[in-house]
């Protein structure tokens, strides 16, 4: 009898620890939700979908290569974490403001800062 009881809990063991090792692991964030805390995200696509660039501060040539690659007249969508506001500019060296954005939750670029983006900063 204890011979029995104990393949049973055995048994039992080896269906518990079955159950926890095939457990769905959690999912990689998506859209907006890629943008860390206390960051200003741009992505490439509508609705933060496509390439993200996360800044901390900005960046005066989105063209140069230094930073994120992809983004120069190529952004389409934001979400800023920070407690700022971040303009958006057409031309490098911040010149040709087109638009600002305020903290708080993603957003599409408005029509006249659609894939014209040359330069960002805090403002």
């Amino acid at each position: 009898m204890r011979h029995t009881a104990l393949a049973a809990a055995s048994a039992a063991a080896a269906a518990a620890a079955l159950v926890v090792s095939v457990a769905p692991t959690a999912s990689a964030a998506t859209g907006y939700a890629r943008c860390p805390a206390n960051r200003m995200c741009v992505f490439t696509g509508p609705n933060g979908t496509g390439a993200i660039g996360i800044f901390r501060n900005g960046d005066v040539n989105l063209a140069d290569g230094v930073g994120p690659v992809g983004l120069n007249n190529n952004i389409e969508s934001m979400r800023n974490r920070t407690s700022g506001y971040w303009c958006f500019y057409k031309d490098t060296n911040y010149n040709g403001y087109v638009w600002r954005g305020g903290p708080g939750g993603g957003a599409n670029t408005i029509p006249a800062a659609t894939n014209v983006i040359s330069s960002l900063k805090r403002c």
